[in-house]
């Protein structure tokens, strides 16, 4: 078959299936934008109505006079004063903002800081921070109500939703969610907050108090069975409250917006697509960019009216992160954060209006109030493109912080988040960061046909735990070249021939990548720079519980053996072992590479196949020998104790 518009065979097949799925599911099915419901938005428009109120990297002012941007490897939020010849102030906040959020009347903004479990509260007027409110582990997405009282917070690494009074600056309660909460939305009328989980297509609802009253959130897991969202409930909580879940597709991955439209009725959900069962994986059946449909009032995913973006923007973007719709409801901009693009989409006609290029790794969009302007956040630049909303052109790119990472570093870490080169991706399809989003795991096991089941690992803290990867086939960072060519079908960084043999796979035994290209060297830094983040409780300097001690002691107990392969700082011994987990399908084993335990509370499923869900499954199955099975030799009360100390890993620098 011959290629058109540079898209391959199989995404030909691919659009065209997808087609006929979506002709023959919506006939079935209200469309998204209908004519009344884009008039809708307009009317409300011209009401002066629509704010975005998501969690997202830059915000603009109601008013239409400034843009913030945060600047996650500078630890601070810039300012761009729109009516002030575009000047920026950069205000120093704390580690690692990743969003940020302004209030109605432009007074306040506010920053969750992933790097040392804070939000800091910055007073615009005076740009300077006034204060910082601790919250749990790694926070991540930030939203606030409409009367500005009210900072709703996503906690990842405890997994919940931590809600502050502004006015006092404190947290006043946390909502226990499902696993890796990340995105918020919040609707208009402040009574419906909607999260984000970044492994899964499960979407959390709840519904929120009347203002000044102050009563307890009563949250179901998302991963429930579905039902819809107010204002039509699901369940009945205290004091007629209630709470739902939408669901996405069971492969939804990198979930990381959910943006409502200006009516209020509808929402979109970029994400990726992650065909981990497929057996024969092509570059085009991998993963795919995907912004998918939500039904408010039904409180359902509405499946068949999805945009496929490889299909309507080709030959493909990568990593779709972020979006906003015009004041008028009519067209959605969509930021792809690995191919460095905007994607612009008639939403009535259901058609691609423009795609823009912008910086490295854009991984925030807003459009101003009046409609003119989009304003981009290009993360790994440091700086924000401004586009004309009416010519699709980018009018300015304004500087708004000096990176200041090593430029090794930054070199490295820029090219583990692109796929806007051929050399490290096919169609800008994939990136490192597809499988390892900000260096860890996409929670999936992929069924590679050269290997066998692969549970993808996290690579924070991989330095000092050579070989890599769960066959060791590779003995240094720069191996990574094998995964640009193979797993990313790009043409490689290195000139020549691959260093490796590929039946079965294996660089270990071969000469290094290491010094044959600048650039290949700059991604092995990063990637060996990448550290293991304290566990979640650790991280907020708390110490050892009891149980965890006592489980120190039971792991360091000779006659188990689970220091003997996982011996302590690194917890693993750099060697391969046969522990009797190889299945039929392995083509590589029977022995495996001897995984670090750090980070055990953040890295289910567990085991090369992903075959043990939690980690109790994992201390207590019977593998071959029955290496991993404690279950004869502890109590149930002392495996919860072993279990709490390896949830705490690790718990020292």
């Amino acid at each position: 078959m011959e290629h058109v518009d540079g898209r391959s065979p199989w995404t030909q097949l691919l659009a065209l299936v997808a087609l006929l799925a979506a002709l023959l599911l919506a006939g079935g099915q209200t469309r998204l934008w209908e004519r009344p419901m884009a008039e809708a938005a307009r009317a409300a428009a011209a009401n002066g109505a629509y704010v975005k109120r998501s969690s997202s990297a830059i915000a603009v002012t109601v008013a239409g006079n400034r843009v913030l941007a945060v600047n996650p490897d500078s630890d601070s939020l810039s300012l761009i004063n729109l009516h002030d010849g575009l000047s920026v102030i950069e205000i120093a906040v704390g580690d690692d903002p990743r969003t940020v959020a302004v209030s109605d009347d432009g007074r306040r903004a506010y920053t969750a800081n992933r790097g040392d479990n804070s939000v800091s509260v910055v007073d615009l007027a005076a740009a300077q921070v006034i204060g910082h409110v601790a919250v749990g582990a790694r926070p991540y997405g930030v939203v606030l109500s409409p009367d500005g009282r009210t900072l709703y917070v996503t906690e990842q690494g405890h997994d919940r939703l931590a809600v502050i009074d502004t006015a006092a600056l404190r947290r006043t309660m946390t909502v226990p969610l499902p696993d890796r909460p990340s995105g918020l939305a919040l609707s208009d009328d402040g009574r419906t907050l909607y999260i984000t989980h970044l492994l899964s297509g499960a979407i959390s609802a709840l519904t929120l108090p009347p203002p000044r009253v102050h009563l307890p959130l009563v949250a179901r897991p998302a991963d429930s069975p579905a039902a819809p969202a107010s204002p039509r409930p699901a369940a009945a909580g205290a004091a007629g409250m209630t709470t739902g879940a939408i669901s996405l597709w069971s492969d939804s991955n990198l979930v990381q917006a959910f943006v409502i439209a200006p009516t209020g009725q509808r929402a979109v959900v970029p994400h990726t697509r992650a065909n981990s069962s497929n057996t024969a994986l092509t570059l085009s059946t991998t993963v795919f960019p995907v912004v998918s449909l939500v039904d408010l009032l039904a409180g359902r995913h509405l499946l068949g009216q999805q945009f496929n973006l490889d299909i309507l923007d080709p030959p493909a973007v990568g990593l779709p992160f972020d979006a906003a719709f015009t004041p008028d409801g009519a067209t959605l901009w969509l930021v792809n954060a690995a191919s460095n693009d905007v994607t612009v989409i008639d939403l009535e006609a259901r058609d691609r209006l423009a795609h823009i290029e912008v910086g490295p790794n854009p991984r925030g969009v807003v459009i101003s109030p009046d409609g003119s302007q989009a304003f981009v956040n290009n993360t790994l630049a440091g700086s924000v493109s401004i586009i004309d909303t009416a010519t699709y052109t980018v009018t300015a790119v304004i500087p708004v912080t000096s990176i200041p990472l090593d430029p090794l570093l930054l070199s490295g870490k820029r090219l583990f988040h692109s796929s806007d080169d051929p050399r490290l991706g096919q169609d800008q399809w994939m990136s490192c960061n597809t499988c390892h989003f900000d260096g860890e795991h996409d929670g999936r096991t992929w069924q590679l046909g050269f290997a066998g089941p692969r549970n993808t690992t996290g690579l924070l803290g991989l330095e000092g735990t050579l070989p890599l990867r769960w066959s060791g086939e590779w003995d240094e960072a720069a191996d990574a070249e094998f995964a640009i060519r193979k797993d990313s079908f790009g043409t490689g960084l290195v000139e020549g021939e691959l260093r490796c043999s590929l039946d079965p796979p294996d660089c270990a035994n071969h000469p290094p990548h290491a010094g044959l290209s600048a650039e290949l060297d700059a991604l092995a830094a990063y990637i060996s720079s990448l550290a293991p983040p304290l566990s979640p409780d650790r991280a907020l300097g708390r110490p050892l519980p009891p149980a965890a001690v006592r489980g120190e002691a039971h792991y360091n107990d000779a006659s188990l053996g689970c220091a003997d392969c996982h011996p302590p700082p690194l917890y693993t011994d750099n060697q391969s072992h046969d522990v009797g987990t190889a299945t039929a399908d392995e083509r590589i084993g029977p022995a495996f590479n001897t995984p670090s335990l750090r980070g055990l509370y953040d890295s289910p499923p567990y085991f090369h196949d992903g075959s043990a869900a939690t980690l109790y499954e994992a201390v207590t199955r019977l593998g071959g020998a029955g290496q991993h099975d404690v279950s004869g030799r502890l109590s149930p009360s002392e495996i919860e104790e072993l279990l709490a100390f390896l949830l705490a890993l690790p718990f020292e620098p």
